[in-house]
């Protein structure tokens, strides 16, 4: 009896030594962690899934860098301090365009951008305007785009202000209108300025020219080209957790508002407005969305801001 009851407390020792380290905390595995960076101003599915664990739900933990200027996301990337980004698609172009190797792994968002003013007036009467905007931006490379391929309106033909985003409505005092993005658009439309056009509707005018296709891409997921090389199964965990995020945005519109009030100090007013204009992508990178992506590249070639035609620029991956 004595001998069988010592074997069995021996048998505890081992069992409780094999899940105890030398500090006698238990051991448990740390999640790798991936950096991704994002515009301080600027919404997207990365504030739901910081805020809702996808990350730790796919298997690992997002450092999130919010910057000041979409420049520093680009600079971050090119110097590898972030893993991942969400950008504008124009600006990944560029980026591919000018040798930084990066990859393509998702959409995040539909244009949401707009021109706002104080009175309403069609785009092409921007003519002879001054215009406030964040002039190293891509809705502002974008919105040259249009003016250039819809109302043949070039730089030459309006003044640009170059206002820093928190300035916006301050400088609304001084300009006749502003280009600016979410979630910036809704606070000045519940201030009751006035939509000149949304880019969504200029887009929709391209494509009746035949000059766009697909739908309007805004922001795209890339991931610096060493690193998918060497972590795989991470981007893929990654395109799953964005993916993920985008559908609890779709399906949970009170939990999105939520978070999205917290982070950016919006009102319920603004939030209400911000999340029935706003329109994110849940599919994997497939052919419509890629089409839609190389759409925006043409206009910003034809606008000027790519200097290479990118019609044979191939930086996409599945997963």
């Amino acid at each position: 009896m004595r001998k069988a009851l010592a074997l069995l407390l021996i048998g505890l020792v081992v069992a409780v030594s094999g899940c105890v380290g030398s500090t006698g905390t238990s051991r448990k595995a740390e999640l790798p962690t991936v950096k991704a960076a994002t515009l301080l101003g600027g919404i997207s599915t990365l504030d739901i899934m910081q805020a809702k664990g996808f990350d730790r739900k796919n298997g690992f933990k997002v450092d999130v860098l919010r910057l000041g200027k979409t420049p520093d996301i680009i600079a971050a990337l090119q110097k590898g301090e972030t893993d991942f980004a969400v950008i504008p698609a124009e600006m990944a172009a560029k980026l591919a365009q000018s040798g930084v190797k990066i990859r393509i792994i998702g959409v995040d968002m539909f244009q949401n951008q707009a021109i706002m003013g104080k009175e309403k007036m069609k785009p092409e009467e921007l003519k002879g305007k001054k215009i406030g905007a964040v002039v190293a931006s891509g809705t502002f490379n974008l919105f040259q785009a249009y003016m250039k391929v819809l109302y043949n309106l070039t730089p030459e033909d309006y003044t640009v202000v170059n206002v820093p985003p928190g300035s916006i409505e301050d400088s609304l005092k001084s300009v006749d209108a502003v280009v600016i993005w979410e979630p910036i658009v809704s606070q000045l439309i519940v201030k009751n300025y006035t939509v000149i056009a949304t880019f969504s509707e200029l887009w929709n005018e391209a494509k009746a020219k035949g000059i766009v296709t697909g739908p309007p891409v805004m922001l795209v997921w890339v991931v610096r080209e060493d690193f998918l090389q060497k972590h795989r199964d991470l981007v893929d965990a990654f395109i799953r957790a964005q993916v993920e995020s985008a559908k609890f945005w779709k399906t949970h519109p009170a939990e999105t508002k939520e978070i999205l009030g917290k982070l950016y100090h919006l009102d319920s007013k603004t939030l209400d407005v911000l999340y029935n204009r706003t329109e994110v992508n849940d599919e994997r990178l497939n052919d419509e969305l890629i089409r839609g992506i190389k759409s925006e590249w043409k206009l910003a070639y034809l606008g000027g801001y790519l200097k290479e035609n990118p019609e044979s620029l191939d930086i996409f991956y599945r997963g």
